[in-house]
């Protein structure tokens, strides 16, 4: 019985894809696809040989990690805040509010992402991908961003975290829409 030539998977004699992994089983002349060698695959997952390479992932990371330093170096307390707002809770049994420095440190962590966002927005541009790519990548920096500014609002007692979450959802529907209808109308350049 024939085999996959990427997977291994037995396969019928007339089956033109793999049922496993999908990959072509025979070219048009009937002949058995060579398997791609590793070099190729290599070049394939990590965009060596490609005319633009795609390094918005490695920016990304890199800007979580400085994230990750600025906000316990504003807040060095931050795992031990959280853990005993947790231990209140959990002895307690109901919700509380958590102290100002862990409202501060999630203000400023959506705040970051969102800005990165917008960082990440620029780079994929000048790195000529999809404007969808770019629009998806503003669209959710203006939810983060204010999702931010939603939760400084909760930290000076102007909005209940209920309204909070009610405020963010309507922000991200609204984007949501916008985002269609941007699609829509522009289908060529999205």
């Amino acid at each position: 019985m024939p085999t996959c030539p990427k997977c291994g998977a037995e396969t019928e004699k007339n089956d033109e894809f793999c049922r496993v992994c999908g990959t072509r089983l025979a070219a048009e002349t009937g002949e058995p696809v060579e398997r791609k060698s590793s070099v190729h695959e290599r070049e394939v997952c990590f965009g060596e040989g490609e005319r633009y390479r795609d390094y918005s992932g490695l920016v990304s990371f890199g800007v979580f990690l400085l994230m990750v330093g600025i906000i316990f170096l504003a807040n060095p307390n931050l795992i031990s805040d959280f853990s005993s707002w947790i231990e209140r809770m959990r002895t307690r049994e109901t919700l509380l509010r958590p102290t100002q420095g862990l409202i501060g440190s999630a203000t400023l962590f959506f705040a970051l992402v969102g800005i990165s966002d917008f960082f990440l927005a620029g780079v994929r541009f000048m790195a000529r991908q999809r404007l969808r790519r770019v629009l998806s990548s503003i669209l959710s920096g203006v939810a983060l961003v204010s999702f931010s500014y939603f939760i400084y609002l909760y930290g000076k007692h102007a909005l209940t975290w209920q309204m909070t979450l009610a405020a963010e959802a309507v922000v991200c529907g609204l984007l949501i829409i916008l985002y269609s209808v941007l699609r829509y109308l522009f289908p060529k350049k999205l």
